[in-house]
């Protein structure tokens, strides 16, 4: 177009005479020096949305010398960009100032384009779906210049869309690895090692209990190394069975030899006695026979500890009421013309070691005898009392008797002040314990035997279940 408005050429014949000098942006192209771009309008030439673009055109000296226009075809360009961007989520487009969307590679809403640059908005189409979009100037709008945009939008994804199941595949991917890897791990060490250790817990907790032969458990599908444990284990059992069993045969000669000893001993010292009865029987000193008979009193209190040893069949230890009650019966006096002797026993029943069962009888028989001899000179009668009490680990032993008494200070010879006294104190002494002997000149008497009780020794037999 000459700088009339006249048409000079064209790419296309146009009816009669044409020209733009009536156009709106006639009188602005005029004044300028920019390229200006039209919106989309329909083109009554082409019957298509087309838009428009002039160019200013100068002379030499720089006077307006006319324009050069063209109008492009939106859908052919619209399509060639569908063509540039296609297979892809994001969608392309043109708009204008106002909003309109001047051309697109799909279908998309409307956008307001006066958003700022570089900043993100969110819009929602026909069907509901979101979109964001980012706006970018094309053309600066300015004196008669429509401004142009280019957007471009993307659809907002779904929820629980391909996006967020794709995040979640990547997140669980590995924590569903790591624990199929640990399920693998805890089933491989149950099955193959814990179960198997259990196992061979178990057998062993068998074999502490005595159970040498029972097999609770198959090894046969254990790993080779629990097998050969659990081999040697049975191996162990085996000679510790065979162990025991010759133990308690040890045991049961042990047993019976020394309840055999016992026997024997018994019947030596009966053997004794009796040479001391017939030896006593020819003396005619009187205190001759009462010496005589002092140490057969004493030798059948030594018998009765065995002879008790060998009917109970304890080897190490012996009960005080079984022991002092038979010494009790031993050492009841005789009848004799005048008063009556009497002895009352009252014993607590502890188990007595053989250490401590010999000299407390001993004790017992040399008190008791002292009470009856210098505490009731003929025709006197009287009680003696024996009372065995323990308590706390430690015993008291009392004879009481309710005779003549002494004069603990200047003991007439041969009284318990005397020899007697340093036997039962010598007595006392292999116990461990003390002894104290106390009377009254107006009469009565006591002995007092104090010493701590030992525990006997456990024999030797294995807790076999």
């Amino acid at each position: 177009f000459d700088r009339s408005g006249a048409l000079r050429c064209a790419a296309h014949s146009l009816p009669g005479v044409y020209g733009v000098n009536d156009r709106a942006w006639w009188a602005t192209v005029k004044t300028s020096n920019r390229i200006l771009v039209s919106d989309a309008v329909w083109g009554k030439l082409s019957q298509r949305r087309v838009m428009t673009m002039v160019w200013p055109l100068h002379d030499a000296g720089g006077a307006f010398d006319g324009v050069m226009a063209a109008r492009i075809d939106l859908e052919w360009l619209a399509e060639r960009l569908r063509i540039r961007v296609a297979g892809g989520r994001t969608g392309v487009a043109i708009v204008s100032a106002s909003g309109q969307v001047v051309m697109a590679s799909r279908g998309l809403p409307r956008f307001d384009a006066a958003i700022p640059q570089g900043s993100i908005g969110r819009v929602r189409d026909g069907a509901g779906t979101s979109w964001s979009y980012t706006v970018v100037p094309l053309v600066r709008g300015g004196l008669g210049q429509n401004a142009l945009f280019v957007v471009y939008a993307d659809p907002d994804a779904a929820p629980f869309g391909f996006a967020w199941w794709q995040t979640v595949v990547d997140f669980a991917l590995p924590v569903l690895a790591i624990l199929l890897a640990s399920l693998a791990i805890w089933i491989g060490a149950q099955r193959l090692v814990l179960r198997w250790l259990l196992a061979l817990q178990r057998l062993a907790l068998h074999f502490a209990g005595g159970d040498y032969r029972r097999r609770p458990v198959s090894f046969a599908e254990a790993p080779r190394e629990i097998r050969s444990v659990a081999a040697a284990l049975y191996r162990m059992s085996i000679a510790v069975d065979e162990r025991d069993r010759r133990l308690r045969d040890s045991l049961e000669s042990q047993r019976l030899l020394a309840r055999e000893v016992h026997h024997r001993v018994k019947n030596n010292f009966q053997v004794v006695m009796s040479l001391l009865s017939l030896q006593s029987s020819r003396l005619s000193d009187e205190n001759a026979k009462r010496a005589i008979d002092q140490s057969r009193r004493r030798i059948g209190a030594l018998a009765l500890v065995h002879r008790l040893l060998y009917e109970t069949g304890e080897l190490s230890s012996i009960s005080s009421s079984a022991l002092l009650g038979a010494l009790c019966k031993q050492l009841q006096p005789v009848l004799r013309a005048g008063g009556t002797l009497e002895l009352h026993c009252e014993f607590d029943d502890v188990p007595l070691d053989i250490d401590s069962a010999v000299p407390l009888t001993l004790w017992i028989v040399e008190t008791v005898n002292n009470a009856f001899h210098h505490g009731f000179p003929a025709p006197r009668g009287g009680i003696v009392s024996v009372a065995f009490r323990a308590d706390d680990g430690n015993a008291v032993l009392t004879v009481h008797d309710d005779g003549i008494g002494f004069d603990p200070e200047n003991p007439p010879v041969g009284q318990p002040g005397g020899y007697g006294l340093r036997l039962i104190r010598a007595i006392a002494g292999q116990l461990g314990g003390t002894a104290t002997v106390r009377s009254e000149i107006t009469g009565g008497s006591e002995a007092v035997l104090r010493f701590p009780l030992r525990a006997p020794v456990g024999e030797l037999a294995p807790e076999i279940g």
